[in-house]
């Protein structure tokens, strides 16, 4: 199943991470059978990830449980920059990701993640009609740890996501106030509107702020048009700075939709 034919509401992503390889499948089972809509694999932050292994004994079996309980699976693997000679090498790190990603899709995978705002166009462009090709979905992310995306930046990155045919667009900034975490919503109103202006040739989008301050801005981005949420697993750390249970989430969830 891809990405796009979900329709459950609220539609919430359980987000990998943190555990071995050989616990994914059981993190898998985990969302299934706890109301989550999809799963994302984040191959970056498994502990021992091996790429060899990977391919010859745990995939397919991802896959399975994908088909058999209609469940889509997003694929990502992170850039991660930990000293200068990895930057210097950016570029192959890049090559190698991407084709990574391919050869995910070449064995069934439907929806993978790459991030925008740090992979050359022709690249993005590249990999997008090759996913195409395969009947598979991307997400071009955008992911800013260190401080605010205002607006006008959001635009722009949206109307690029468009220009390159993404099927989905995400971008994710660290919140530090309650004017920013005002701020992200508004985004997130803004670009429904121009989506929704022409939902066929601009992409669905994902927006929400990051930690603490950033928490409530997860839930309520649904009630702006975002198409989906990112919840940690309870047999697993959280990914990404102010996630939230899948419980504490569908309770702040229920109560802010009983003011909207």
């Amino acid at each position: 199943m891809i990405l796009s034919k979900i329709n459950k509401k609220p539609c919430i992503c359980a987000s990998i991470g943190s555990i071995e390889t050989s616990k994914v499948i059981s993190a898998v089972e985990y969302a299934i059978n706890n109301n989550y809509s999809c799963v994302e694999i984040r191959f970056d932050l498994l502990n021992d990830f091996n790429e060899e292994l990977l391919f010859n004994k745990y995939l397919q079996e991802i896959i399975f449980y994908s088909k058999k309980f209609n469940f889509p699976i997003i694929a990502t693997k992170r850039n991660i920059y930990k000293d200068a000679n990895i930057i210097e090498n950016k570029s192959d790190i890049i090559i190698d990701k991407l084709s990574f990603l391919k050869k995910l899709i070449n064995n069934g995978i439907k929806t993978v993640d790459i991030e925008q705002d740090t992979t050359d166009k022709y690249l993005i462009a590249d990999f997008i009609e090759f996913a195409h090709s395969k009947n598979s979905e991307v997400i071009l992310s955008v992911h800013d740890f260190n401080s605010f995306i205002d607006l006008e930046k959001a635009m722009q990155f949206y109307i690029e996501a468009s220009c390159l045919k993404a099927d989905f667009f995400k971008m994710a900034a660290i919140i530090t106030s309650k004017q920013e975490a005002l701020d992200i919503l508004s985004i997130c109103d803004k670009i429904n509107e121009i989506r929704n202006s022409d939902i066929e040739n601009y992409p669905e989008f994902i927006i929400f702020g990051m930690g603490d301050k950033g928490k409530l801005t997860r839930v309520l981005s649904l009630n702006y048009g975002s198409f989906l949420a990112y919840c940690s697993v309870d047999n697993g750390s959280s990914t990404a700075p102010g996630q939230l249970n899948i419980d504490l989430f569908n309770k702040v969830y229920n109560s802010c939709n009983l003011i909207f």
